[in-house]
């Protein structure tokens, strides 16, 4: 495969040089299509197998792609895949001025309007998967899906969000991240992306959260980019207009002081492979032979001019007009943020390029609007819309419609590399996922305790009592080549509206009651809460890479995820 411009000269992405005086993979790849690779095949093995010893790894047989399809907000999991049958209070009467309605106003639940009928009914099973109303739209994944229906949310956007990609263990957002901390993409990318020439995609955008306050967060701080080996840091792919103008940059070495670095390099490559230092530039000769020789070896070409334009596959993914251009938002008064990435179905379609072309591994996906699903209504508005907030167009529009497009394409894509029927599917693990659920009710004791004001007062602050908040009851679903499909595991109490704790083998644990949530007379909870640790140590497992010891998260594999 080369890499062509309109002139027809080859071009190689630059990256950053890992730690100081380290020579980075876009500085061999300059130095391979300048010169030719210096050495010996003796010298390459070496390289090779320090490579392999320090973590690095490649090759088309060990190829695997994992993604990341992120409902940034908080969607509503109790109409989504943590599905509970319930009234729907919001069409209550209430009389003005009532502090003691029936139901009382803590027990009153407040769905979507015309929740129960229509085309938004009770939970409802399809593929032996029970789901939602807003998970309708998702059912021809079903076949192929993972559902783990009790998941612990963080209710704190950013926190949530870090939880997501760090996994668990006692970190403080605004502290500088360690050296041995990694995300589940740069752990991933870190072990299996060696070989690829942009291993590692994302189009979430850390410091675009409207919480965050942008001089509290240097860089290192939050989520870093620049986490293990240099192939595995974060690139923000952004539009396509920039990420094409970042592969077309020539991977050129531009000083003296470069070239002089490489050349004590490359004067004795037996003796610096061996002697068991300079890991960093080891590893990234390792990788940049890889990638060398995959471009030198193939006849597909990557037409630069022709990238994100091909017709016929934005068709395929639904792509509309202002689609490939990034939004601005503002949140909680707030600069108006961006995320400088197009929406998702041009996310899709680039992650879908990227990957068949064996240019990128590890994707991030998300809404470029910055929290998307963050749905927060009071109850006065609730009662006037006769329901909770509605996400029912939203997970349409930025999960199902193009998940499914990306999911049907790798289906139908031959492995790059394979000639036995393998499909891109195959080698794939995507994680679909929120960092929070949404409540439907609200604890109003509080507020009607409070003698200091009048019913009038507390009547009003009822009214006003946002019922649609950040909650920690979510869920998430796994689909891919290793994943056991028309599968679920965990649930959540009708009568609690809490999550049921789950055994080792995904079964409910049983000292709770399976419908209402409540723990039994008597008994001891045994299983486990899952939380954002255990998502992280999953799809690292089914991507084919041992979680343990990846990063600092403490928790394990859900294992009865993965095919058997």
């Amino acid at each position: 495969m080369s890499i062509q411009r309109k002139n027809g000269r080859r071009s190689f992405l630059k990256s950053s040089a890992g730690a100081l005086g380290a020579v980075s993979v876009a500085e061999w790849l300059g130095l391979f299509r300048e010169q030719g690779v210096p050495g010996t095949s003796r010298d390459w093995g070496f390289a090779k197998a320090r490579a392999q010893a320090d973590g690095g790894a490649g090759g088309p047989d060990e190829d695997r792609y994992l993604v990341y399809w992120f409902a940034e907000g908080g969607w509503d999991s109790y109409s989504m895949l943590s599905p509970i049958d319930t009234p729907n209070d919001g069409a209550l009467d209430i009389p003005i001025d009532t502090l003691a309605p029936s139901p009382a106003w803590s027990d009153q639940i407040y769905r979507a309007p015309g929740f129960g009928g229509g085309d938004r009914p009770l939970s409802s099973v399809t593929s032996g998967i029970r789901h939602g109303f807003l998970a309708r739209d998702g059912a021809p994944l079903f076949p192929d899906m993972f559902v783990l229906s009790s998941l612990k949310g963080n209710t704190f956007h950013s926190g949530g969000r870090l939880d997501m990609h760090y996994g668990s263990y006692r970190r403080q957002l605004a502290s500088r991240r360690e050296a041995d901390e990694r995300t589940v993409l740069q752990a991933f990318a870190e072990a299996k992306g060696a070989s690829f020439l942009l291993p590692h995609i994302s189009w979430h955008r850390w410091l675009s959260d409207g919480e965050l306050d942008l001089g509290q967060f240097p860089e290192g701080t939050g989520y870093a980019e620049q986490l293990g080996p240099a192939y595995a840091h974060t690139t923000y792919a952004r539009t396509p207009r920039d990420l094409k103008s970042r592969l077309a940059a020539v991977g050129d070495v531009n000083t003296q002081q470069r070239r002089r670095i490489i050349g004590r390099y490359t004067d004795d490559l037996h003796t610096r492979f061996l002697r068991g230092r300079d890991g960093q530039s080891v590893r990234a000769f390792a990788s940049a032979l890889d990638i060398h020789k995959n471009l030198s070896s193939r006849t597909q070409v990557l037409d630069l001019e022709t990238l994100f334009a091909d017709d016929a596959l934005r068709a395929d993914f639904g792509v509309q007009i202002g689609d490939d251009d990034s939004t601005a938002t503002s949140v909680n008064g707030n600069p108006a943020r961006s995320k400088e990435s197009p929406h998702v179905r041009v996310q899709a379609m680039m992650a879908y390029e990227l990957m068949r072309a064996k240019v990128s591994c590890a994707v991030w996906i998300e809404a470029r609007d910055v929290r998307r699903f963050d749905s927060h209504l009071g109850r006065r508005t609730v009662l006037q819309r006769d329901g909770n907030s509605d996400q029912l167009a939203l997970v349409r529009e930025e999960i199902w419609s193009p998940l499914i497009a990306f999911v049907n394409k790798l289906k139908a894509t031959p492995m790059p590399g394979t000639t036995d029927g393998t499909s891109m599917y195959d080698r794939t693990t995507i994680v679909l996922c929120s960092e929070m659920g949404r409540t439907i009710q609200g604890d109003v004791r509080t507020i009607v305790n409070d003698a200091s004001k009048t019913v009038s007062q507390r009547y009003q602050e009822i009214l006003d009592q946002d019922v649609c908040q950040h909650w920690h009851v979510s869920s998430c679903a796994f689909l891919g080549g290793t994943v056991r499909g028309a599968r679920q595991a965990g649930a959540v109490g009708r009568q609690t509206l809490d999550i049921i704790p789950i055994l080792a083998d995904g079964s409910l644990d049983p000292a709770f009651d399976p419908a209402t949530g409540l723990l039994r007379q008597g008994q001891t909870q045994t299983g486990i809460i899952p939380e954002a640790g255990n998502v992280y140590a999953t799809a690292l497992e089914l991507a084919g890479v041992d979680p343990a010891g990846k990063g600092r998260n403490e928790k394990g594999p859900l294992s009865f995820v993965k095919r058997l």
